[in-house]
């Protein structure tokens, strides 16, 4: 492992491979301070920091954004933004089209999509880049039809997503892609809205299902739709490409997944806890507090890190060992989809995506093995293989 001597989670080494730093700050600086973004910034890296701030939302506010920088008002209605009771109701008025029975009705598109998108893999040049050619289309395609918007725009709204998510490190990155966005999915609110033909899908849904008694706001609605749709397929994607990247990486582990299928949910797992596709998102507390030897005035960013947590030994044995015969007890306890009510709403479909995207792989290509160097998707408090060249 990198011997580490400090952290800064913008350098490259740190960038490149965050988890050696992660071990650093869980054994010499559990609660870890830094001005580089303009203001404070503390990150928390031990299991049970992490636990105390996801479990208190009263305490430990969305309301200021997930990223290092402050966000303002204009993004009301992502829920990932508002506290309780506000997102309690606003998680009712999104849930029924995510609840477990829903997910598992689009099982069959799924694994359709997925069969699909082998097929055409079979039939192209080698070596084959996995992210953009397999990883990203079924997410992004699935969620599409999920959404009822056209499938010619998924260009579009994957430009739009990348930029999205460079703004948990710098705010200012993501301002554009935000209004096209959002123009777009406002035309598509008024256009229902005022009678015109739209395919059943979210869109429709949420622009029509009244809340308190009446519909959303126009913005709301926008929003919240956009705020699904990045989260939905960018996470999704990195957590395909993660995972085949480990099985392949020691090819014994994908030997064992064709030998049987059954384990590719112990897969899907392992590998949100090993390389969790959010590495960590912030929160802000609501009243001064202590934090380990520091005192925070009220609204202060804190880096949670999912993905530090998910490696503490206090919580997992052989913690950075990726395994395949992980008892259930542990693969439970990792944070990558958040905990208690902020788990994410999507966490049903993203398993059920990326085993479904593992199946047909091992089932097509058992002989699938690495066929060049890696590259990492470029937000900083993302991770996941931009990059994955493969051959068969």
């Amino acid at each position: 492992m990198t011997e580490v001597h400090s952290y800064d989670p913008l350098a490259p080494d740190t960038v490149a491979d965050p988890f050696p730093a992660y071990a650093w700050l869980r054994d010499q600086c559990p609660v870890h301070k830094t001005e580089q973004f303009g203001h404070p910034v503390y990150t928390v890296s031990r299991r049970v920091d992490v636990h105390r701030i996801l479990t208190d939302p009263w305490s430990w506010s969305n309301r200021l954004g997930p990223g290092v920088g402050y966000a303002g008002a204009e993004r009301t209605g992502d829920i990932q933004r508002f506290d309780p009771p506000e997102h309690t109701a606003r998680r009712k008025f999104a849930r029924p089209e995510f609840n477990p029975v829903e997910v598992a009705s689009l099982e069959p598109k799924v694994r359709a999509l997925a069969a699909q998108m082998a097929d055409e893999m079979a039939g192209a040049p080698q070596p084959f880049e996995l992210h953009d050619g397999f990883a990203l289309p079924i997410p992004i395609l699935g969620f599409i039809d999920m959404m009822g918007v056209d499938r010619e725009d998924r260009v579009r709204i994957k430009e739009w997503a990348d930029e999205l998510v460079k703004g948990l490190s710098d705010p200012y990155l993501a301002g554009p892609a935000i209004g096209e966005l959002r123009r777009y999915l406002l035309e598509r609110v008024r256009s229902v809205r005022s009678g015109a033909p739209m395919n059943d899908g979210l869109l429709r849904t949420y622009a029509t299902r009244e809340f308190d008694g009446a519909p959303l706001p126009e913005g709301e609605v926008a929003n919240m739709l956009s705020q699904l749709m990045v989260a939905g397929h960018e996470t999704t994607t990195s957590l395909i490409t993660n995972m085949v990247f480990r099985l392949l990486e020691r090819r014994e582990l994908w030997e064992q997944v064709c030998a049987d299928p059954s384990l590719s949910e112990v897969a899907v797992e392992e590998s949100l806890r090993f390389d969790p596709p959010v590495l960590g998102l912030c929160r802000t507390n609501n009243e001064p507090v202590e934090l380990g030897d520091e005192h925070l005035e009220p609204d202060t960013k804190v880096m949670v890190l999912y993905a530090s947590a998910n490696r503490d030994p206090s919580g997992f044995t052989d913690p950075d060992t990726f395994r395949l015969d992980r008892p259930w007890s542990e693969l439970r306890r990792h944070y990558s989809f958040g905990w208690g009510m902020h788990h994410c709403l999507g966490a049903p479909l993203a398993r059920l995506t990326a085993r479904a995207a593992l199946e047909a792989l091992v089932q097509r290509f058992p002989t699938l093995h690495l066929a060049g160097p890696t590259e990492r998707i470029a937000p900083e408090f993302l991770w996941g293989r931009r990059r994955l060249l493969v051959g068969w």
